[in-house]
């Protein structure tokens, strides 16, 4: 970070009545004194100060609006498109010229303030840096009796509640949450914004100003910038805040009554409380900053104190009969000079562009890895994740080791390691399914009568139970029971079906052969005529001939899912069942163990001990088929995963298939005649100023939609 003191410029209302017995400006040493005599009403002893002294950056006195901005803004304006954030404001008193300064006269387009010469500049430089993209939004906000009001929402700031909420966000920065942010491609976007919010501005008027700004305004650029040559992923964030200050008044001077006298109480308030702001940083060991006291300091702390380059134009009207603001002002002006802001450039990056760059790099680690272990002679071991075929090898592999056929396993790589350790994991899993299904059948089986049907109740109690263990899930998947036909499994590392398997090289071969051939009947497609063959009707006839292998391993998964499924089923059954009789266990314990306690005996009866027996073997039934429903549901995740690799075999295999035999289809393709869109010209006048095109006509579009908004209010009313 870098310290940058707040700027400071002073600039004098042209007037005819120019104080030069009390003022006296110096230009080239860019000071300003000034002399107020004391009043001989004071009595005596008076001890009120005459003489003042003061030094500040720049001096405009008389100065165009073309001058104010060279001084004022183009520098800014620099740092914001390097990345720096900034903020140009106007203080003064009320008719001392501040809103002219920022956003000036619109008798003239020259008269332009510094808002609308800030958007033709960023545009300007946007429009010459085609190396970067840019994005600009743009938001304007009104402070009006310490409330916040949206000047860019559809909702009229009459009916808007004012409620709107300031945030300290530690990336951002200061924020506000739901002001409307407006995109805008071109200056006449930005500037029909600006219009658009000042004739939704507060103005009254009173004796000092005819047209007096009641609030204070903000207007914000938010800009984002990227790189279009360098694949980085660092976003440069900067923001432009532009305000209008409302002006301190003595309400003896101005007469202000009812509304407007309430509206002078909070303007003075709230510039009171930014001046104790700047009063406590520029104190030294001061740790507290009264930012929340107000809307508009907390609005600002970014620019006073914060991360900004900021500078300051402090309005003054040089007439005698405004001596006491104009000092008021100064001495302002002279604080603000004291507080230093710590800058620094807002670089955030895209987790998008970021995500890209690592897989970038994993790729290339792979890459050195692989070089690595051809010099090292070691040239079989793979980075990538295993394929089924591989995970079908392995498990062969752990199935010998496990028999005894094989006593080694040459070790290539971890990944190999634990591969080969989850397919022992699953072999185990399999071996104690199958061991204990005969023993859970026999003895979880339901009661039959004598010719071997099931009950009445037990009917019932198999169709109709209650929800309970195994239950499906509307989720698209099962937890514990029945799996949703529709659901496919997450888990990647099922087994596969033991059927042939090819290994990598093989199925590399058999691609580039396939594309080869492929070419080959691409190349005789346009001198043999090929008939339009049922894709339907072909894909049967694949079926029953060279996919016929693939086609019934695909069944024979399917039947075996469907056993599995039925398994599940009937050991959710089972586990539901036992559930309710370990509740029943329960209840009935705590029933004997609450009359035990009212007998005030402690003693164990036969009854007690009989059914903590019974509870014990139910929980361990319980268990052993809540373990098999697990296993079983591995069972079913690896069939998924079987059918799901040999339908996506034979659809592959198929399409080469019919490719070979048949060729592709020609498609039809619609052709729509092109429109040609009748380019008009815009009549211009020669004379007219080419920059001054997008101002003009932002302003047309504005004053045409509040005509429309007042023809539409008239007709309505009546």
């Amino acid at each position: 970070m870098v310290k940058s003191s707040i700027r400071v410029i002073i600039r004098t209302r042209p007037t005819a009545n120019f104080a030069s017995k009390n003022l006296k400006i110096d230009i080239e040493k860019k000071t300003i004194e000034a002399f107020i005599p004391k009043d001989d009403n004071q009595g005596l002893i008076n001890n009120q100060q005459e003489n003042w002294k003061f030094k500040f950056d720049e001096f405009l006195h008389n100065s165009t609006q073309e001058e104010v901005y060279d001084i004022c803004g183009r520098d800014i304006i620099h740092s914001i498109l390097e990345g720096y954030n900034g903020t140009v404001f106007a203080y003064g008193q009320t008719g001392a010229g501040k809103t002219y300064t920022m956003s000036g006269g619109s008798q003239n387009y020259k008269f332009r303030g510094i808002i609308p010469r800030a958007i033709s500049q960023i545009f300007n430089e946007i429009q010459n840096k085609s190396e970067f993209s840019y994005v600009v939004k743009v938001s304007f906000a009104e402070i009006y009796n310490e409330l916040i009001y949206d000047l860019l929402s559809n909702t009229p700031p009459s009916e808007q509640t004012g409620n709107i909420m300031i945030q300290d966000d530690p990336k951002f920065g200061i924020t506000v949450k739901g002001l409307t942010q407006v995109l805008c491609g071109s200056e006449e976007d930005a500037l029909n914004q600006v219009f658009e919010g000042e004739s939704n501005r507060t103005i009254a008027e009173h004796k000092l100003n005819k047209n007096s700004t009641r609030s204070h305004c903000i207007y914000t650029l938010h800009m984002e910038c990227r790189s279009r040559v360098e694949s980085s992923e660092k976003v440069v964030y900067s923001k432009l805040n532009l305000v209008d200050l409302a002006g301190s008044e003595r309400t003896k001077k101005t007469g202000s009554e009812g509304l407007t006298l309430t509206e002078a109480n909070f303007i003075n308030k709230s510039l009171s409380y930014m001046e104790q702001v700047v009063i406590a940083l520029s104190e030294k060991n001061r740790e507290h900053v009264p930012y929340r006291q107000s809307k508009l300091t907390y609005y600002l702390k970014d620019s006073i104190g914060g991360n900004s380059k900021t500078l300051m134009v402090a309005n003054i009207w040089p007439e005698p009969e405004h001596m006491e603001e104009t000092i008021s002002t100064l001495r302002f002006a002279t604080r603000m000079m004291r507080v230093s802001n710590e800058i620094t450039i807002n670089v955030e990056l895209d987790p998008s562009q970021l995500v890209d760059r690592y897989k970038r790099e994993i790729r290339d680690l792979k890459q050195e890895l692989a070089m690595h272990d051809t010099l090292a002679n070691r040239g079989r071991v793979v980075y990538e994740t295993y394929t089924p075929e591989q995970q079908y090898q392995i498990q062969l592999l752990a199935e010998r080791y496990l028999e005894g056929d094989l006593d080694e396993v040459e070790i290539e790589s971890l990944r190999q390691v634990r591969e080969l350790f989850n397919q022992i994991k699953n072999i185990y899993r399999k071996t104690m399914t199958r061991l204990g299904a005969e023993d859970i059948k026999s003895r979880s089986r339901p009661a039959t009568n004598k010719t071997g049907t099931l009950k009445g109740n037990e009917v019932k109690g198999f169709e109709e139970r209650e929800e309970g263990v195994g239950q499906e899930e509307h989720s698209g998947g099962f937890g514990l029971g029945k799996a949703n036909p529709n659901s496919r499994p997450v888990d990647s590392s099922a087994l596969e079906p033991k059927n042939q398997f090819f290994q990598e090289e093989e199925i590399e071969e058999k691609k580039i052969s396939s594309r080869e051939e492929a070419k080959k009947a691409s190349a005789n497609r346009n001198s043999k005529k090929i008939p339009h063959i049922d894709k339907n009707q072909a894909f049967m006839e694949f079926k029953n001939g060279e996919g016929k292998e693939i086609d019934s391993t695909l069944n024979d998964n399917k039947d075996d899912l469907k056993e599995r499924k039925n398994k599940i089923k009937y050991l959710t059954d089972e586990v539901n069942g036992l559930k309710k009789l370990i509740d029943e266990c329960k209840d009935n314990l705590d029933n004997i163990r609450n009359e035990r306690h009212n007998d005030e005996e402690d003693v164990i009866d036969e009854e007690e001990f009989a059914l903590i027996k019974k509870l014990k073997d139910y929980k361990k039934a319980y268990r052993s088929n809540y373990d098999q429903l697990k296993a079983s549901k591995d069972e079913i995740n690896a069939i998924n995963q079987n059918i799901e690799f040999a339908r996506d075999k034979l659809i592959a295999e198929f399409e080469i298939w019919y490719e070979k035999k048949f060729g592709a289809q020609p498609e039809m393709m619609s052709r729509e005649s092109a429109r040609e869109r009748p380019q008009t010209e815009e009549k211009t006048n020669e004379d007219l100023d080419l920059d001054a095109l997008a101002y003009i006509k932002a302003k047309k579009n504005v004053q045409t939609l509040h005509k429309a908004k007042k023809v539409l209010g008239a007709v309505g009313k009546a």
